[in-house]
């Protein structure tokens, strides 16, 4: 199933093509691509190839790349430049509908939206990022391992606190929580502390930040979102709700069928640092708007600077893309003597690129919603940003991008379940069902019986249990863990979750 949409540039969608005017079809896209030329500041129009085989056929390539690696899932590309959605063309293996209004989880694409907030607040003087913690909750961080009168908004907005908790992440990524009380006392417990502050990429501090200038404005930070960012720029269609239409992930079993599929999280697990969904038409305001650098406000020039400005060293190889610094909420990357910034997302099956070229004043959003193929997105953004920029190496880019992901996807799927793996109802493990309770504060594990097979409960997610080479293994569809079993003198069961112990009740 195909899509092609093309805009004016008042954002207006166009007529939805089929294959009957396919011809008019790339006439126009030819025609969109020189219009976007002259946009990126080239002096004629002519700096991008009117030759068939150079100018870009999105479709093709990403219909392409799914079918030679007999992907299911739904594939799209976006470009955006400072007029908005310019082009958006999906391939897909499914029956569900997927358009530019369709919600899917953004994961950690989150935290450029998160950050942008804080630096617009701190534009407004509301809160000031260089202020501890301590300054705005002198009740968030307590371990005596952390200096907490030393981190301040920023160096938990880069990466650069020093500090993470196991237990706060799963719980606010995975398996949810009774009460805020409860968020804090994992944050503090068996803290992990670095012996440094330099970057160190994870959950914690943006979801920590977001908890801090709560505490001062009386909000949560999904409604200052809201307010600050959605709303002003139209996107009508972002929440950090789970929508109860939201496109699905995709789980995939060894023999590239679907395994599970579903969103995998709840409301209580959308947190600061991936906890939003949004749609292509919103996407395409929000990074038209990085691109202008404008949200329409006073002080916007001190809020991108924030944005925009390496605040932060990196020197990190991720795929294609030489990662060298990080800004309050963006990756600052080189990819073919270009610099991008890159806040990219993976949840489950989902994988989201978002990216742009601040001097080209261009960008795209590229996506996939099944697991194995999550390098996709990077394939084909780089694709369409070197075919955008007429790049010599173009077609010997994509030759070789695209046998980096086959091989991925082909050893990904060595490793991806089997439905034959899955543990049946029998006298053989009917012994371990029950609850199981852990004395650390992680939540209750239940092993129960649903439609004849043995299925896992953890927090707020569930499972199947499978037996993989002879040792179990929960698969919740965003996580698996090995767990193991072992009999008490009192005849009850010890479960190990990992490295977690619980205790049959």
């Amino acid at each position: 199933m195909t899509d092609h949409i093309f805009r004016d540039k008042a954002g207006n969608r166009g007529n939805t093509l089929n294959s009957h005017s396919r011809f008019g079809y790339k006439i126009m896209k030819r025609l969109l691509y020189r219009i976007v030329a002259l946009s990126l500041g080239f002096a004629s129009p002519l700096a991008f190839s009117t030759d068939a085989a150079q100018v870009s056929d999105m479709e093709q390539v990403l219909k392409n790349l799914v079918e030679e690696n007999q992907l299911i899932g739904t594939q799209f590309v976006a470009i955006v430049n400072e007029e908005g959605l310019v082009s958006f063309d999906e391939f897909s293996q499914e029956t569900l509908h997927f358009d530019e209004n369709s919600q899917f989880l953004i994961a950690s694409h989150t935290k450029a939206m998160t950050s942008t907030l804080a630096a617009l607040l701190h534009a407004n003087e509301e809160i000031d990022l260089n202020k501890p913690v301590v300054g705005y909750n002198k009740n968030l961080i307590t371990n005596h391992k952390v200096d907490a009168q030393s981190i301040t908004l920023k160096q938990l907005l880069t990466h650069t606190s020093g500090f993470t908790s196991i237990q706060h992440s799963f719980k606010t990524a995975y398996l949810g929580y009774a009460d805020q009380a409860e968020l804090v006392n994992a944050l503090n417990f068996n803290t992990l502390v670095a012996p440094n502050k330099g970057f160190r990429y994870s959950n914690t501090g943006p979801i920590v930040a977001a908890m801090a200038f709560e505490s001062t404005l009386g909000k949560p930070w999904q409604n200052l979102l809201n307010e600050r960012i959605f709303s002003p720029l139209g996107m009508t269609n972002s929440t950090h709700e789970v929508p109860d239409k939201i496109f699905p992930s995709i789980v995939t079993a060894n023999n590239g069928t679907r395994f599970l599929q579903g969103h995998f999280k709840t409301n209580q697990t959308m947190h600061a640092s991936g906890g939003l969904t949004s749609t292509v038409a919103d996407l395409s305001r929000w990074l038209q708007a990085n691109i202008k650098q404008s949200l329409g406000n006073e002080k916007d020039s001190k809020l991108f600077e924030l944005m925009h400005s390496k605040q932060v060293e990196q020197d990190r190889q991720y795929f294609t893309y030489q990662r060298t610094g990080y800004t309050l909420g963006w990756d600052v990357a080189q990819y073919n003597a270009e610099t991008l910034l890159t806040r990219f997302g993976t949840y489950a099956g989902y994988s989201i690129h978002v990216s742009f070229m601040p001097e080209k004043k261009i960008g795209v959003i590229s996506f996939t919603n099944q697991d194995i193929a999550f390098l996709l997105p990077h394939v084909i953004a780089n694709y369409a940003y070197n075919t955008m920029l007429s790049k010599d190496n173009t077609q010997s880019l994509l030759a070789e991008e695209s046998q980096r992901l086959q091989q991925f996807i082909d050893k990904q799927r060595l490793s991806a379940p089997s439905p034959s793996q899955i543990v049946p109802a029998d006298g053989k493990v009917n012994s371990l069902i029950g609850s199981y309770i852990n004395t650390q504060n992680w939540p209750q594990m239940t092993i129960y019986v649903e439609d004849n097979q043995i299925k896992v409960s953890w927090g707020v997610l569930e499972g199947v249990l499978l037996n993989v080479d002879g040792e179990y293994v929960a698969h919740f569809g965003s996580i698996s863990r090995p767990i193991t079993t072992s009999m008490n003198d009192d005849g009850k069961f010890m479960l190990t979750n990992g490295s977690l112990v619980y205790q049959q009740q």
